[in-house]
This record gives structure tokens, C-alpha cells and sequence, in this order.
């Protein structure tokens, strides 16, 4: 699956310039001021030959988040898209090859068992395991269609094979959980009504929950014994870093909400348009804080300055911090990145998108060539069928197309 959104923008888009406001400053700062320093300076404004390296960084983050979040609304359409013809094209296309490939798996069953051609022994057994292994990879599928041809194309051997194997599995069961199951009845996946359903699911209750547990409790040990494993002196140090640079960005983020609430606090407001728009900023700001998404205050702040231009907030941070809030707004892009790949990577259709690059002309492409794989498929299905019903022998050539492919048992 192509990686299309670490590292490069999958989508050209023009860059946004960043809103700068005049610098308002303590002291003079220089580009080259360590971060160690002292300045204290309003770090989403001013102009940009003013600005430290730090100030920069962020500025080039919180344009990059932007982006991003920019980026999440054009996947939207892109997405939806992909969906519609999944749902309108593949899927009926789908259907009617699995009913197709039913079709055809019935009527060479029908050729052989019927003896309706006349077979050398290894064209015979080379069919035999053909349509056996089809049969048992369907089974979970579709068990009452696929289980009496199951049960004709099964050597003696093979059969007995399979039931001890069964009884082994039952048997673990049993052992491990103090519960009888008939493993052909519990993987049964077709019902005539609901209630049969119900019923089905109401007596393997027990052994579901159990089963569950056991999982848990063996990842839990799993984790356990894995967390047990001495941390070496670097990663021990490398943790209490982690964690005081949490703690010293809490701190931050306290100062720039406190700040702001006092602004937008919508109680001290008596113009009623100004209230309503000052008690939706601070319900963002609210929820922003409890998440610690310092990338969301800092865009809240942008519009509190838009709002009360001129009761702009007066916050100002070290170097250090504005490191710490440049960190935080990486991770924030990152997880926007990787719920979009989540979102659109996942999707059964995109399995195969070739390009590293989504756009809707990529995309157009693509999904043209889904569709027409997709009825090529049902196509040489339908052909298959047809020529099996109206002429029985071509089983042979499809024999010899089969081996000619490397097909083996």
C-alpha cells in the first residue's frame, strides 16, 4: 500500500501565508539567539527578518497543520467517490461472479462425480483436488451449499483425516475451557430466520466470552512480560525528558488559555452578536484545552485577534517553549496524516492504487481500470459457464490451462 502521505503533500495546494502581526518583544532578539536565552517574544507575530529560528519552525508548522487539515476536506469527495463506485460498480460485479463461480463449480462437480466424460487417473485426481480445495475454501462461506460436495469429493482418507483433526481441535476446547462445541455447527454462518440466528449465537455464548477473556488475559501477560524487560540508562533518560517537557508544555498551554478565556469569556459581553460568537470560541477553546491540542488554541487565538483586534492576547513564551509547541503540532499533523490513510488506504478498493500521489485524475484512472478488471472477470466467468453447459469436454481445456499455470496438489 503507497505511503502517499509521509513526507511529501499528496495534493497541490497554494501555501497560505502565515498571519503576522507586529512583534512586540522584551528585548531585541538575532536569528541566531540560543534557545537557552532569555527573550521573551509573541511568537505567531512579526515580521519574518525579526524572527528567531524557533518562531520560524512554528510558523512553518502551524502553516503545515493547516495544510493538512485543508488536506482532510479534499480526501472527503476523493473518498466518496471511491465509495460510490465500490458500492454501484464492484459490488454487483462482485455478486455476479460469486454466483457465476458457484455455477461453475456445480457444473464441473456435475462432470465428474456424474462421470459425464472419461478421465485419465491424474487429469481425474488433478480435478478431484481442484474442486476440493474450492469447496473447503468457500465452506465458511457458504457451508449448506459447499458441504455435500465436500463430503462426495473427499477421499475415505481425507474424511477421516479431517474428523480427527476436528475431534482434536473439540477436545483442546473442552480442555481448555470446560465447554462442548460441535466445530462444524459453531462456524455455520447460514440460518433459515433471525431467530435461528439467535438462538445459534445464544448457545455459544459461554464459550465466545471465555474465549475472549483468554485472549485478553494472554495479551495482557504478553505485555506484561515485555514490560518487564530492564529499560537501559538512555531510554530511562530519554523518558524523564519526555516527561518534563509534558509537564513544561501543560504549563504553557494553562498561560495562553487563561489568557484568552479572560478575552472571550462570553458572561463580561453585552453586545449579543459578540456573545454568541465569544461562547462558540470558548466551547472550542474549552475542548481544545482538555485535549491539549496547543495547534487548535493557537488557530483559536488567531480568531480571538480577528475578533477583538484591539484587545489583542499578551502572552509570550521563551524559545524553549515555542520548541515544545513547535513538537506538539508535528504530532497533531501526523495523526491528521494517518487518519487519512486510515480512512482511505483501508478501504477494499484501494488495495492496489498504484500512485504515490492522490488526485482526482490518479484516481479517475484508476478506478476505470477497477471497473473494467472487474467485467473482464465476470466475463470470463459468464464464458466458462456457458461453454460447460453447452459442451461438457471443455473441462479439459481448462485442465490444461490450469497445469499450464503452475497449478499443483
Amino acid at each position: 500500500m503507497p505511503d502517499v502521505l509521509s513526507g511529501k503533500s499528496s495534493f497541490s495546494m497554494p501555501t497560505p501565508k502565515p498571519k503576522l502581526r507586529k512583534v512586540t518583544k522584551a528585548k531585541k532578539t538575532n536569528t541566531d539567539v540560543p534557545s537557552q536565552m532569555n527573550e521573551e517574544t509573541l511568537i505567531w507575530s512579526g515580521e519574518s527578518s525579526n524572527q528567531t529560528k524557533a518562531q520560524k519552525e512554528f510558523n512553518d508548522a502551524l502553516r503545515k497543520h493547516k495544510e493538512t487539515i485543508e488536506r482532510t476536506k479534499e480526501i472527503e469527495p476523493l473518498f466518496q467517490l471511491v465509495n460510490d463506485t465500490y458500492l454501484n460498480v464492484v459490488l454487483p460485479e462482485l455478486n455476479k461472479q460469486k454466483q457465476l463461480e458457484r455455477e461453475r463449480f456445480e457444473l464441473m462437480c456435475s462432470i465428474l462425480l456424474e462421470e459425464k466424460l472419461s478421465f485419465g487417473k491424474m487429469q481425474r485426481e488433478f480435478l478431484r483436488r481442484y474442486l476440493l480445495d474450492m469447496c473447503n475454501d468457500a465452506l465458511a462461506e457458504d457451508s449448506e451449499f459447499y458441504s455435500p460436495f465436500r463430503d462426495q469429493l473427499e477421499t475415505k482418507f481425507e474424511k477421516m483425516e479431517r474428523i480427527r483433526y476436528k475431534n482434536q481441535m473439540e477436545s483442546r476446547i473442552k480442555q481448555t475451557f470446560g465447554v462442548d462445541i460441535d466445530l462444524d455447527d459453531f462456524n455455520r454462518t447460514q440460518f433459515d430466520s433471525d431467530e435461528e440466528r439467535e438462538v445459534h449465537e445464544e448457545k455459544y455464548r459461554d464459550f465466545r466470552e471465555k474465549y475472549e477473556e483468554y485472549r485478553s488475559e494472554y495479551f495482557r501477560k504478553s505485555q506484561s512480560g515485555f514490560k518487564e524487560k530492564s529499560k537501559s540508562k538512555a531510554q530511562m533518560e530519554k523518558e524523564k525528558k519526555q516527561l518534563e517537557a509534558e509537564r513544561l508544555l501543560s504549563t504553557d498551554i494553562n498561560s495562553l488559555f487563561k489568557n484568552l478565556a479572560k478575552l472571550i469569556h462570553p458572561d463580561k459581553e453585552q453586545d449579543p452578536v459578540l456573545r454568541e460568537k465569544k461562547a462558540k470560541l470558548m466551547t472550542k477553546l474549552s475542548g481544545a484545552r482538555d485535549n491539549l491540542n496547543i495547534a487548535e488554541i493557537l488557530e483559536i487565538k488567531l480568531q480571538v485577534d480577528e475578533l477583538i483586534p484591539n484587545q489583542q492576547t499578551n502572552v509570550s513564551f521563551h524559545d524553549t517553549s515555542i520548541k515544545r509547541f513547535v513538537g506538539i503540532i508535528k504530532s497533531k499533523i501526523r495523526e491528521l496524516e494517518d487518519s487519512i490513510k486510515q480512512r482511505f488506504f483501508t478501504h477494499p478498493l484501494m488495495a492496489d492504487f498504484p500512485s504515490s500521489k492522490i488526485t482526482k485524475e490518479t484516481l479517475d484512472v484508476y478506478l476505470k481500470r477497477v471497473k473494467l478488471d472487474n467485467q473482464m472477470v465476470t466475463k470470463a466467468y459468464q464464458k466458462e459457464v456457458d461453454q460447460l453447459t453447452k459442451e461438457p469436454k471443455y473441462i479439459k481445456e481448462m485442465i490444461r490451462e490450469l497445469q499450464s499455470l503452475g497449478v499443483q496438489f
